[in-house]
């Protein structure tokens, strides 16, 4: 007997081997299924105004998504899902940070020093 771990493993192996006309197939359907999922979050989050309780609701869905998605990937497969988006997330802050210090930086390149020999004569 398979579950659907094995299932989901084999078809990543089997996905390798594919023609191209069908890894572009599926690359339309999984785009649909993106679009559709952020359909359906957006919809839902749109319908709580504040923002506190918005957080709630999202935080809430990630929950249920790992408790839906392990069964099908495995726990370490979620997981490393979970943890690819936070990445993510986490490298757009960091990005910004470096830009500013960048800039920063380079605004600072282009000061001239101070006169510091007008006073020593």
């Amino acid at each position: 007997m398979s579950n659907g771990k094995e299932h989901y493993l084999v078809d990543r192996i089997d996905r390798r081997r594919e023609h191209q006309s069908t890894k572009d197939a599926r690359t339309a359907r999984s785009l649909f299924l993106r679009m559709q999922a952020r359909r359906i979050v957006v919809a839902a989050a749109n319908d709580i105004e504040n923002p506190a309780e918005r957080a709630v609701l999202l935080r809430d869905m990630l929950d249920i998504v790992a408790e839906q998605m392990h069964p099908i990937t495995g726990k370490v497969e979620a997981a490393t899902a979970f943890n690819r988006v936070a990445s993510d997330l986490c490298v757009t802050f960091k990005l910004g940070r470096a830009v500013a210090a960048a800039e920063a930086e380079r605004l600072f390149s282009k000061m001239k020093p101070a006169n510091d020999e007008a006073g020593h004569e």
